[in-house]
């Protein structure tokens, strides 16, 4: 915005007297001059000298103009050449008489302008200068310099934040604070504002920081790109979750379904999913599960940040654990989870960061080929939800014949198996093969021993401590008289269970996983009420048979008469440490988990403990174990194979 200088100062920047100076306002020399009273206000845009230019060279040529383009800026010069006619024939003309008024209208009809046009350069020759007569239109690099430094800086402070302030009212702020702290900033109309701000705020800056991290990590951030290719088919799996945007019947009531996957990065293979109400550790177990027992386990997984992947159970540490070992990724020395059970390596996705996770866009394809041809397809937002469906989820004919949970997991299982895994893809690495095709290209094959799957796919706790009440675990307590645990009492060890059946849970050793018992769940007693007899003189039965037990793990007569040191030191002289044995190579790549060779063992135990249930014989230490070939009793053989051993 342009100055205004009185005589006085007008006089000493032109280096003449003040009178010279007043008579140049009055004869109209000095362009955009005004009297308020007795006063002359004069521009500094009127002469080069009161800008501090020598001369019109200078003017032209100064850094306000230096980026217009050479058209523009003579059109400019012929304005100003205009308004500097117009203030010496208006001066001519008042003094023989006339008005001001007229004079413009004489001036402007001799030279071919009209008289708004005159009005309103000079009124913006007064405000701007020289660059109040620039033709704004059309744009151009020139507009950069209409709006002061500071005055742009002042309106990013306010313009670029969260509160998402419109641009004109960022422009009025700026406007009144020019005009009532005078701080003569150029600041250019509304329109060239608007041109102004989307040449130079680029859209990544204006995402950022008026927007968020988040919207700026979707719409603009740059992603590592990776190559399809050099990823093996069955050797990295990505798992997550989604909510169905669609409504299903489920216990009377209208619910959207969730879908727990796990999708193979390399050939895009859904390899494993289950359809439930509610994600959890389950859902995850039993999609992971699925996949398993088609294609055996993969050689990492790729998982999301969400608390059921991101669970002790799966990753055996905390994610604040994790966290202080290594951003990102899981130190696998420090995991004891299913996943390092199996021999299978852990990294995490960003958070909110889609392109880190493909499985999003398999989603993505998953709503557009099926779920919207449900009658009850409701959108993925508000806008893009169908206006009839209020009316259509109370309809009875909808309820009525509603999807369920079931009917609604045999259409994805239908969807998964007979159309995604056998259709041609064109994505990148597919060479426009199916799914199913690119996965028997892998070249290895991973495998479980038989039974092991069944024996890691339950719900696995962290380490617990065991108690003079056997362990808790979710909030119950198991083993409350069980010999093995009370042998093992202080010690740390894992428990797995049956989400189905809560009465009993198998309990291991937390460093090696070993198989120690299987606990029942401790017997509870109401506060207050009355205890039986029959089950005060049992509770008391089996306390007396574990102190009899505590009690008979030493017996003192055997050392009685024994020189303990002497036999120490010569015990300790003869143990010597036994070479490991080198396992065989075997073709097809063996996953060696904790629990291998348990199965059988496991198997032992459930007969064994089924068959003292049914006979009543829970406290006999000793029982015979008959091994009786049925085929030799029907062949009339005698079968010798009994044999006698401690529990």
């Amino acid at each position: 915005m342009s100055g205004f200088v009185g005589i006085a100062q007008a006089a000493s920047l032109m280096g003449i007297t003040q009178r010279h100076v007043r008579r140049m306002c009055m004869d109209g020399k000095l362009a955009g001059t005004t009297k308020e009273g007795s006063r002359w206000r004069i521009p500094t845009c009127a002469d080069p000298k009161l800008s501090g230019f020598k001369g019109p060279e200078d003017l032209i040529n100064s850094q306000e103009l230096i980026d217009i383009p050479a058209g523009k800026r003579d059109t400019a010069l012929r304005r100003l050449g205009l308004i500097q006619g117009f203030e010496k024939y208006s001066a001519a003309h008042v003094r023989s008489g006339g008005g001001r008024t007229e004079a413009l209208e004489l001036f402007a009809a001799g030279n071919n302008v009209s008289k708004r046009s005159m009005e309103r350069w000079i009124f913006r020759y007064r405000n701007e200068g020289l660059l109040g007569l620039v033709d704004t239109r059309g744009g151009g690099k020139f507009i950069s310099q209409m709006i002061s430094p500071d005055a742009f800086d002042y309106f990013k402070s306010i313009y670029l934040t969260q509160q998402q302030r419109s641009l004109k009212a960022c422009w009025q702020d700026i406007c009144y604070i020019n005009k009532t702290e005078d701080r003569r900033w150029k600041v250019p109309s509304l329109d060239c504002m608007y041109k102004y701000v989307k040449q130079s705020i680029p859209f990544y800056v204006q995402v950022l920081h008026r927007e968020g991290m988040a919207a700026y990590e979707a719409k603009c951030a740059p992603y590592i790109e990776k190559d399809p290719e050099s990823v093996l088919p069955n050797q990295i799996w990505v798992g997550d979750h989604h909510q169905c945007n669609c409504w299903i019947r489920h216990q009377g009531k209208w619910v959207r379904p969730w879908l727990t996957a796990w999708l193979d990065m390399s050939s895009r293979t859904l390899v494993g999913w289950n359809v439930n109400c509610a994600p959890n550790q389950t859902t995850i177990m039993l999609a992971m599960k699925k996949g398993i027992e088609k294609y055996g386990p993969p050689d990492s997984v790729k998982i999301d940040n969400g608390k059921d992947y991101d669970s002790e159970m799966w990753t055996g540490t905390t994610k604040t654990r994790r966290r202080m070992v290594k951003k990102g990724y899981i130190d696998e020395q420090m995991v004891a989870g299913i996943y390092a059970m199996m021999n299978v390596g852990v990294s995490f996705s960003i958070p909110y960061h889609p392109q880190s996770k493909p499985i999003e866009r398999w989603f993505d394809t998953f709503d557009r080929q099926l779920i919207k041809t449900i009658d009850t397809y409701c959108g993925k937002d508000s806008a893009r939800k169908p206006e009839h469906l209020g009316d259509l989820l109370k309809s009875q004919k909808a309820i009525r014949n509603g999807l369920t949970l079931e009917s609604f997991g045999n259409l994805v299982d239908g969807y998964v198996t007979k159309v995604y895994n056998h259709a041609a893809h064109s994505g990148e690495g597919m060479s426009s093969r199916s799914p199913a095709e690119v996965m028997v290209t892998r070249q290895s094959h991973r495998v479980l021993a038989d039974g092991v799957l069944d024996l890691l796919m339950r719900v696995w706790s962290g380490e617990l401590k065991i108690g003079k009440n056997g362990v808790r675990f979710k909030r119950l307590r198991y083993g409350q008289f069980n010999l093995e645990l009370l042998a093992r009492q202080g010690r740390k060890v894992r428990v797995a269970y049956d989400p189905e059946d809560l009465r009993s849970v198998h309990v291991y050793e937390a460093a090696t996983l070993k198989l120690i018992t299987i606990a029942e769940q401790n017997t509870l007693i109401r506060y207050g009420d009355k205890v039986s007899e029959e089950a005060l003189r049992d509770a008391m039965r089996q306390k007396a048979t574990v102190l009899k037990v505590a009690k008979s793990y030493r017996d003192s007569s055997l050392t009685r008469n024994m020189d303990l040191p002497t036999l120490a030191i010569e015990a300790m002289a003869a143990s010597s440490r036994e070479a490991p044995e080198d396992d065989m190579v075997k073709a097809i790549r063996p996953v060696r988990t904790p629990l291998d060779g348990q199965v059988r063992e496991h198997k032992r135990r459930q007969k064994q403990r089924a068959v003292k249930i049914a006979v009543g014989a829970e406290t006999i230490k000793s029982v015979v174990d008959l091994d009786i070939d049925l085929s030799q009793i029907q062949s009339g053989k005698r079968s010798t194979n009994v044999k006698l051993f401690d529990l």
